[in-house]
């Protein structure tokens, strides 16, 4: 960073400065892009933001290089003001459904709103009001720490000024030659309420294995229990799975009989509420039956699960708790 700013510290600068955009679908899938260079437009390679999450203790190519797709795109109105509200920048770019019915892409980075089309329409998006609620990280940097290929392989963080971030919030204006998005803060956006999440001092608020199960939530418990199972009351249910026997379509249970349900790596415990005929599958009928192995979102039950072992009750406190309250928030009298 500090040669970097040394650099634009010139007179003359013999190089020249490059507008990224990481856009981020409301999918999830990620798309590069840069307003093309006047020298043949072709693409360039940058490094990502962030180290490789496969593995971060690589010591080659840390930083994978995404390719930037060439196509026009310019913003404005980025200036931050210390006083009155967040500015709303300009995204102006070009109308890719539109020019599609007419270009070819030549392959050769002149051309890339037909590969970027491509990209959007396996996404499910053909118009542009789809991309409401896209993110865009705004990077700049100068053409010289970018490559016009993959031969590099970054180990250390892109040479870059300061990033800011940006979500898609409504179409200003369209074209068939180009459309104009108003980008907004990510806490400006309509609908959004700060903060994100209520202080909480002595529940966890995460959803039980929301993390395996949808990506949903901060808890990340795995499905298998990993050989150890609690109630709600955080009282061990057992260590050991096999001696909780398997849901039987053709069974019946009296009131407080065990059984286990599992599927796709996910073990669940389950305890008859009163007496259970035949095919009264505990997933599907709650009047019979309730789920045993459930959390009681308290820091205890927390580090019973992700501190404890599979032979006794002691405790290992070198590991991490992803506990969704906030401890240090209640109040002492």
């Amino acid at each position: 960073m500090t040669d970097l700013i040394d650099t634009v510290q010139l007179q003359e600068i013999e190089d020249a400065y490059v507008e990224l955009f990481d856009v981020t679908l409301p999918s999830g899938a990620k798309v590069y892009i840069f307003n093309g260079l006047d020298d043949g437009s072709s693409n360039i390679y940058f490094p990502s933001k962030t180290l490789d999450t496969d593995d971060q203790s690589a010591t080659y190519n840390k930083y994978p290089l995404k390719e930037y797709f060439a196509i026009p795109v310019s913003i404005e109105g980025v200036e931050i003001n210390g006083a009155g509200a967040s500015p709303r920048p300009s995204l102006r770019i070009a109308n890719i459904p539109t020019l599609t019915r007419s270009i070819s892409n030549d392959e050769n980075g002149t051309a890339d709103e037909e590969t970027l089309y491509s990209i959007l329409a396996d996404e499910g998006l053909y118009k542009n009001e789809s991309f409401l609620n896209t993110r865009i990280d705004y990077r700049r940097t100068l053409l010289s720490n970018t490559s016009r290929s993959t031969d590099a392989h970054p180990t250390a963080p892109p040479v870059e000024f300061p990033s800011q971030t940006y979500i898609i919030d409504r179409v200003a204006s369209e074209d068939s030659i180009l459309v104009e998005f108003e980008l907004a803060s990510p806490i400006d956006v309509e609908g959004v309420k700060v903060p994100g999440r209520v202080v909480i001092g002595r529940y966890c608020v995460w959803r039980y294995q929301g993390g395996p199960l949808n990506n949903e939530g901060g808890c990340n418990w795995p499905l298998n229990g990993n050989g150890r199972f609690f109630n709600e009351k955080d009282e061990l249910i057992t260590r050991n799975i096999t001696s909780i026997s398997t849901w039987s379509s053709s069974g019946t249970y009296a009131a407080d009989a065990k059984v286990k349900t599992t599927g796709s790596g996910h073990v669940q415990i389950w305890e008859a509420t009163r007496a259970v005929p035949a095919n009264r599958d505990p997933t599907k009928h709650p009047s019979y039956w309730k789920r045993l192995d459930v959390c009681s979102k308290t820091l205890t039950g927390c580090k019973k699960r992700f501190q404890g072992n599979n032979t006794d009750d002691t405790l290992n406190t070198s590991f991490t708790l992803p506990f969704g309250g906030f401890p240090g928030s209640r109040k002492f009298k």
